[in-house]
């Protein structure tokens, strides 16, 4: 399916220790015809974060709506709308909403990762 309407987009609380107040939405992979990458789209709420964590694959994030940090190694950087950021592999990361409305960014990550 070429195109997404984002009315048609179903978004799922993710469960994982260390998280909070995020949900996550799968847009396109595999089963759209993308047989290497996945773009998903994270909601985290106000207050909420994913886990600290790392992994053996890299992403590239776009920041949708909204505001927070992201926590690359012992660094971290605000994030605003419109913002881009590449978290390499092997790398501690968090993603973290500290405003009072909603952070929403873009996820793209080699399907090992998805």
């Amino acid at each position: 399916m070429p195109v997404i309407k984002s009315k048609d987009i179903t978004y799922k609380n993710v469960q994982a220790d260390g998280v909070t107040k995020t949900t996550k939405a799968s847009i396109v992979g595999p089963a759209q015809g993308w047989p290497d990458h996945s773009l998903r789209v994270f909601r985290i709420e106000a207050g909420g974060h994913t886990p600290h964590h790392q992994h053996d694959w890299e992403h590239v994030n776009y920041v949708i709506a909204g505001k927070g940090t992201l926590t690359i190694g012992e660094e971290t950087f605000n994030l605003a709308t419109g913002d881009y950021a590449y978290v390499p592999p092997n790398t501690m990361h968090q993603f973290r909403n500290n405003s009072d409305g909603e952070f929403q960014f873009i996820c793209i990550v080699p399907n090992r990762g998805a």
